[in-house]
């Protein structure tokens, strides 16, 4: 770690992060790192083997953790594991989740089943834990969901994800309510459309390009570390009364009116 990192935002502080073998949660681990946390990074473990950031990880001290959120035993045991590395955290950012869905009458027990349990079961329970040992330490510190636009509006075929993802939206303001006595601040982040690393070129179709442009204000798709800086924001100590709350980070596509006629 050299002496500007040192100096950073985060700096003397550990963080946790989950889904950190790309996208948001990759964007978010290495931003921590360079504003001087101790990071522990938590993925499964095919995804952190072909993380494209492994050689960052090690330039900056991150040290991966695998984990199954699906596997309730796996869960409870590899975050005892990633709290065993530097000691209790003074953030968390869980950013593991499935992607996609289907319509609701196509969906499955199993469908169901999956994406409840990673997306918001495995999030409740990494938080649970975390919480538990940052109360445990005497650490008043920051729990950043990794929510969705779809926590509060739907799609076509995209059911149990959306459902989730409502679900993880609601657990925040819990954790927010019921962790305040300890000075925990536990917020969300909403992304709308981001171009992550393996789904960048969908963002470049006609049809796509045609939607954002319909209903983006900004008419295109942020980044991963445009959520990276908004999960900062809530992570340092300069945020000392923002709890229970959502940073949308949408380029705007949850203010606008679907399809509205923009003018040029």
């Amino acid at each position: 770690m050299d002496a500007s990192t040192a100096k950073g935002r985060l700096a003397g502080k550990v963080a946790i992060v989950t889904g950190a073998a790309g996208g948001i949660g990759g964007a978010t681990a290495l931003r921590f790192a360079r504003e001087g946390a101790k990071v522990v990074a938590m993925d499964l473990a095919g995804a952190l083997d072909k993380t494209p950031d492994r050689a960052a990880w090690d330039e900056m001290g991150i040290v991966p953790v695998a984990v199954d959120l699906a596997d309730r035993d796996d869960t409870d045991a590899a975050v005892a594991r990633a709290l065993a590395v530097f000691g209790a955290p003074d953030v968390l950012v869980t950013a593991a989740a499935l992607k996609g869905g289907a319509n609701f009458l196509a969906v499955t027990d199993d469908d169901w089943d999956r994406y409840i349990d990673v997306n918001l079961t495995g999030t409740f329970r990494v938080c649970r834990a975390v919480a538990k040992a940052m109360i445990a330490a005497g650490k008043a510190g920051r729990i950043v969901t990794i929510g969705s636009v779809n926590s509060f509006m739907s799609e076509p075929n995209a059911a149990q994800y959306v459902a989730a993802k409502g679900g993880v939206a609601m657990l925040t303001r819990a954790m927010a309510v019921d962790l305040a006595r300890y000075g925990i601040l536990a917020n969300m982040i909403a992304p709308g459309p981001i171009a992550v690393p393996n789904a960048a070129d969908q963002y470049e179709e006609p049809k796509l390009a045609a939607s954002l442009h319909d209903e983006v204000a900004l008419a295109r798709p942020g980044l991963p570390e445009d959520c990276a800086t908004a999960a900062l924001f809530l992570a340092e100590d300069e945020n000392r009364y923002t709890t229970g709350s959502t940073i949308t980070v949408d380029g705007g596509l949850m203010a606008m009116i679907f399809g509205a006629m923009r003018d040029g």
